[in-house]
C-alpha cells in the first residue's frame, strides 16, 4: 500500500516537473517568435527573483499570501467542500485588521497585533461559514455561492473605504486611515516588502501541516472529502467536518488579508489583492493539496511574479508571459491522467507489436 502510494506520488512529481519544463519551453518559443532571446529573458527572470538579497526578499514576501490562501484551499478541498470565495474573505479580513489598527491605537503593540489577526480570522471564517451552512443544510452549490460572495465582499469594502471610513482630508483615494505606527510589521530587508509576517505564516503552516497530516481531525477531513458516505459509516460527522474546514479556510484567507495591511500597505486599500486567493488555489491544486508542496510551489510562483518585472525591464518581454506559463502548467496537469493513459496504451501496443514480431520470427525457424 505504502509502496503504491509512493509510486503514485513520484509519478505525479515527475508530471509536475515535466509540465513546468514544457511550459517554460513554450514560453521560450513565444519569446523567440517575438524576436526576443529566451536565454536573456529567463536569466533576467531568474535574476529578478533570486539574484540579490533584495530580490529574494521580495520573492519571499510574495509567498506569504500564496501559502496562506493555498493552505486555505487545501483544507476545504480535502474535506470535499470547495471554497472559491477566498478573495472575498481576504478583503473582509484585511478591512477588519485595518479597522483594529486605526481605531484601537492606544492598545499595547502585541495586544493590538494579536487582536487584529484574530478579528481578521473571525470575520473571514464567519464569511466562509455562510456558504458552508447553505451547502450542508440546504445542498446549495458552494462553488456558486462563494463566487457570488466574492463580489459582495469586494463591493462592500469598496463602499466602506470610499465613504464611512475614507481617508480624511485627501479626497476619496480608496484607502482608510493609516494604522498606528507601532502595529506595523518590521521590514526585514531594506527597501523590500519582506516583513515579520513571514514568521507568523511559517508558524501557521506548521500548525496546518500537523492538523492535516498528524491528527484524527486531518484524517476525518480527508475521509470526508474522499468518500462522504463511507466516512459517515465510520462514525465521522461529515457535515460538521465540512463546516469546520470551510471556517478554517476562510480564517486563513482573512489572516492573509491582515498581513497585507500590517506588513505591506499599513492601511486597507480598495484593490488590496491582485488575486492572491485565486493564485493560492492554483498552487494548491497543482500539488494536490499537499502542505509541503504548497510551500515549494508558492516560492516558484512568487519567483515568477517578482522576476517577471525584471524580465520586462531587461528585454521588453511583457510580464504577463508568466500568466501564460502558469496557465500551461495547469493545462498539462489537468490532462495528466489522459496523457498517462495515452502513453501507457502506446507502450502496451509497442510491446504487443514487438512480441508479435518475435513470435513470427520464432515460428519462421
Amino acid at each position: 500500500m505504502k509502496r503504491s502510494l509512493f509510486k503514485d506520488n513520484l509519478e505525479y512529481l515527475i508530471s509536475v516537473f515535466l509540465s513546468i519544463v514544457a511550459a517554460l519551453i513554450i514560453g521560450a518559443l513565444i519569446m523567440a517568435a517575438n524576436g526576443r532571446s529566451p536565454g536573456v529573458g529567463y536569466m533576467a527572470l531568474l535574476n529578478g527573483a533570486f539574484g540579490s538579497k533584495y530580490n529574494l526578499a521580495n520573492t519571499f514576501a510574495k509567498t506569504v499570501p500564496l501559502i496562506l490562501t493555498g493552505l486555505a484551499t487545501a483544507i476545504s478541498f480535502e474535506s470535499g467542500i470547495f471554497n472559491i470565495g477566498g478573495e472575498g474573505q481576504l478583503y473582509l479580513g484585511a478591512f477588519a485588521a485595518a479597522y483594529v489598527g486605526f481605531t484601537f491605537q492606544s492598545l499595547p503593540k502585541g495586544v493590538g497585533i494579536i487582536l487584529a489577526i484574530l478579528f481578521a480570522a473571525a470575520i473571514g471564517g464567519l464569511y466562509a461559514f455562510i456558504p458552508a451552512v447553505l451547502k450542508v443544510k440546504y445542498k446549495i452549490d458552494e462553488v456558486i455561492t462563494t463566487i457570488m460572495l466574492n463580489s459582495v465582499a469586494v463591493l462592500l469594502t469598496d463602499y466602506l473605504v470610499n465613504y464611512p471610513f475614507a481617508t480624511v482630508g485627501q479626497g476619496k483615494m480608496g484607502a482608510t486611515e493609516m494604522i498606528a505606527d507601532k502595529f506595523q510589521f518590521t521590514r526585514l530587508v531594506r527597501l523590500s516588502t519582506l516583513n515579520t509576517s513571514i514568521f507568523f505564516m511559517l508558524g501557521i503552516s506548521i500548525v496546518m501541516y500537523y492538523i492535516m497530516k498528524k491528527t484524527s481531525w486531518g484524517y476525518d477531513f480527508k475521509m470526508t472529502g474522499q468518500n462522504e458516505r463511507f466516512a459517515k459509516y465510520g462514525g465521522v460527522k461529515t457535515e460538521k467536518q465540512m463546516i469546520v474546514a470551510m471556517v478554517i479556510s476562510g480564517a486563513l484567507c482573512g489572516i492573509a488579508g491582515a498581513f497585507e495591511v500590517f506588513g505591506i500597505h499599513y492601511r486597507f486599500l480598495q484593490n488590496i489583492s491582485p488575486g492572491y486567493a485565486f493564485d493560492g488555489m492554483l498552487v494548491a491544486m497543482i500539488v494536490k493539496n499537499s502542505p509541503l508542496g504548497i510551500l515549494i510551489m508558492s516560492i516558484f510562483f512568487g519567483g515568477l511574479k517578482t522576476g517577471s518585472i525584471s524580465m520586462e525591464n531587461a528585454t521588453s518581454i511583457p510580464s504577463e508571459l508568466v500568466l501564460v506559463i502558469q496557465s500551461i502548467i495547469i493545462l498539462f496537469l489537468a490532462g495528466e491522467t489522459g496523457f498517462k493513459k495515452k502513453i501507457k496504451n502506446m507502450m502496451l501496443k509497442k510491446k504487443k507489436s514487438e512480441k508479435a514480431v518475435k513470435d513470427s520470427a520464432k515460428s519462421a525457424f
